[in-house]
């Protein structure tokens, strides 16, 4: 890694992009200008009268309008949201660290990340194993339907690095419409990573077809998507001074590029795939209402026919399945060995769903203050992974459980002072009987400090059964079956946002009991170049007692003109660090200049900072394709290391394309830790350029 000149050439990539971005927009307004010169009264006489208006044009509007839904699969009703037209911090889109740097990954784009604040980490499903992925998978209930008044398709495209090491993605949909009730369309992700360091890459693609039926009584709503998932895994660093102190190991005879410095592992990959299919119906139940007006002494009757309630049917179905592959394995990485080399290291798992659900409309009748919702589920589940006979002999074992689960919702979200919603939901039959939820949440508009303020509060209590696949798990290198209890939870939180001083305040504390989560038992080996280096064995763990989170949140955004600083600090306070490790401090900072050329191109260049405390963080085996505790033996700290993004970031109209050099300060602090994850050093310095288009017609 260069010492300086990343950084030195900084000023001038973004002075380029800039640029770059402005000399169509010159051109533009030339040609716009001698356009006008040649229907006026000037051009040398040519034309001096504006020319008829020609009959065989047909003059139309493209409409751009066009709305966007996700299905409820707990009540099975549509709800709307914000279509992504996001334009500031757009340049962060395709971080796998998030929009705030607020994740720890090994380090390439796609790579397994989990998140350093506590409370923006979600609870994970029966199949652990693709929840390291939520950067980029896409579950069948946050899918989004579109309803397009004109065909419409978006692509992004995004490219970093050069053609040997760097990482591309480009993904985009198409949506049209037959009619006002029948729409289609088409969604397609794929990223490629190649990797900046040895045996780093990761490959990526989802592909997802969708069609509804909008009808007056009866609405259809079917999707379908394919992923897979292809992870190299290189098993961290030989030897972290390649990073801190690259001098020492060039002994005055080689200096080493990223794509040189010696891994832990080769020819080592996780593969994930996954079917995932929902069909939702749904029966509109209208009622009349009747109200009288009068006009000019005469009193008339007019009659409204209004949406009443609605019944619902949801099915959904998932075929999930991950393996681990691994060819060369070095003595002592992994302390035990289950199952033969030649084994199929594979664990398998399917889902359908169905649920039924009735809703009465909020705002439907004068007493429908708010939306009431009703639903029953039965969920079969079926798990298979790899098991042993008395004799040795390998055969893949299945375990089937069904659940029955009742729930209710009710939701007042029309109005703009006071919104509220509750739920319960309990599972009254089944393998899991006794799991629950219970949550709520209030939010209202208040006058604070002579400006308005929204202000909420929430709060949730559950008690769940632990995930499948951390209570029992068999593969080659990690195995075990526990009979936990079930885990308590118990949240409170609130928040206050006032718009006008840009400030908002967040407050979440959490009491866990019988936490469940993974640790290393795992010695420590010496490598073949001297190093000592920890040996994996995971295990699944439940803590015996309680265990209390807080945290403390500020953004507060400065502005002068066209001078931004925003600021996100969270501070997190763990009763428990050796379970539930969690950095101080974690810090997001954003200082850019904000302005408009030619009334029509909006820019905004500057630089953002990720910084977090140090602390014990987890570690990622990838046998297990997991984060956990780290060896108590062997622990390695991370964080204390600023990253530095420097950026510009355009839009113009339906457009939206950025500039960036990500990682700016590489190599040239005199820390140069740059560790996100135990073993896992962040990315060196690179160049990045995405583009978002969206078409109409």
């Amino acid at each position: 890694m260069s010492s300086g000149s990343p950084f030195r050439l900084v000023p001038a990539v973004l002075l380029t992009a800039l640029l770059f971005c402005t000399a169509p927009l010159r051109a533009q307004s030339t040609l716009s200008q001698n356009q006008d010169s040649f229907y006026g009264e000037t051009m040398d006489g040519f034309m001096n009268v504006e020319p008829g208006k020609d009959s065989t044009v047909v003059e139309r509007t493209v409409s751009k309008d066009y709305s966007q839904w996700v299905i409820n699969t707990e009540t099975g009703l549509p709800e709307m949201i914000e279509p992504d037209t996001l334009t500031h911090l757009f340049h962060n889109v395709h971080l796998t660290e998030g929009l705030l740097g607020t994740y720890s990954h090994l380090g390439n784009m796609g790579s397994p990340r989990l998140s350093r604040l506590y409370f923006e980490r979600e609870g994970s499903g029966d199949f652990v194993f693709d929840a390291p992925y939520d950067f980029w998978i896409k579950n069948a209930p946050d899918f989004r339907f579109t309803d397009a008044k004109t065909p419409h398709t978006s692509i992004d495209y995004y490219k970093g690095g050069n053609r040997r090491t760097g990482e591309e993605r480009i993904k985009g949909y198409f949506a049209a419409n037959f009619n006002k009730k029948v729409g289609i369309g088409f969604d397609m992700d794929y990223l490629l990573g190649r990797g900046r360091y040895a045996s780093q890459s990761t490959s990526m693609f989802d592909a997802r077809l969708y069609t509804y039926y909008r009808g007056d009584v009866y609405q259809i709503y079917a999707s379908v998507n394919r992923d897979q998932i292809k992870v190299a895994e290189n098993g961290g660093i030989q030897d972290k001074r390649y990073v801190t102190n690259p001098e020492a190991m060039a002994e005055g005879r080689k200096q080493y590029s990223p794509e040189d410095m010696p891994f832990r592992l080769y020819y080592n990959w996780n593969n994930i795939k996954r079917l995932q299919a929902l069909v939702n119906q749904e029966l509109t139940i209208n009622t009349t209402r009747f109200h009288t007006d009068s006009i000019a002494d005469t009193i008339y009757t007019f009659k409204e026919t209004v949406e009443f309630a609605k019944v619902a049917h949801t099915f959904e179905m998932g075929q999930l399945q991950r393996r681990y592959i691994f060819h060369q394995i070095p003595k002592g990485f992994y302390e035990r060995t289950f199952l033969k080399n030649d084994s199929i290291d594979k664990s398998r798992h399917l889902y359908i769903t169905n649920t039924l659900s009735l809703s009465l409309l909020e705002g439907s009748t004068k007493w429908a203050l708010a939306g009431l919702s009703a639903y029953a589920r039965y969920e079969y589940k079926n798990f298979a992974m790899p098991d042993t006979l008395a004799a040795g002999t390998e055969f893949m074992r299945r375990y089937s459980e069904g659940n029955f689960i009742l729930g209710a919702q009710m939701e007042k979200a029309q109005g703009d002072n006071l919104t509220f919603s509750a739920n319960i939901e309990s599972t009254v039959l089944g393998a899991s009987i006794g799991d629950f939820t219970l949550g709520g949440q209030i939010q209202l508009h208040y006058p604070v400090l002579g400006t308005d303020a929204a202000i909420g509060a929430y709060g949730r209590m559950s008690a769940l059964d632990a995930p499948f696949f951390y209570a029992s798990q068999h593969n080659t290198f990690a195995w075990w079956d526990k009979d936990f209890k079930k885990e308590f939870r118990t949240h409170f939180g609130g928040f206050i946002d006032i718009e006008k001083t840009r400030t908002r305040f967040q407050l979440d504390v959490e009491n866990v009991a019988n936490y469940v989560y993974l640790k290393n038992d795992g010695g420590v080996y010496v490598n073949e170049d001297g190093i000592s280096q920890p040996s994996y064995l995971i295990n699944a763990y439940q803590h015996s007692g309680s265990i209390q989170v807080l945290s403390a949140s500020l953004q507060q955004n400065f502005k002068m003109g066209p001078l931004h600083w925003d600021n996100n600090i969270t501070y997190q306070l763990s009763g428990n660090k050796k379970v539930i490790p969690l950095p101080d401090l974690n810090i997001f900072s954003d200082l850019y200049f904000k302005f408009v050329y030619y009334k029509r191109l909006s820019i905004e260049v500057g630089a953002n900072a990720m910084f977090f405390t140090r602390y014990d963080a987890p570690g990622y085996c990838p046998a297990v394709g997991s984060y956990h505790l780290q060896n108590e033996t062997f622990t390695q700290q991370v964080g204390g290391y600023p990253l530095i993004t420097g950026y510009v970031n355009c839009n113009l109209r339906s457009v939206r394309f950025y500039v960036v050099y990500y990682h700016a300060n590489d190599g040239i602090m005199d820390n140069r830790d740059s560790f996100i994850v135990p073993g896992y050093p962040a990315n060196p310095g690179m160049l990045k350029f995405g583009l978002s288009w969206t078409l109409y017609d």
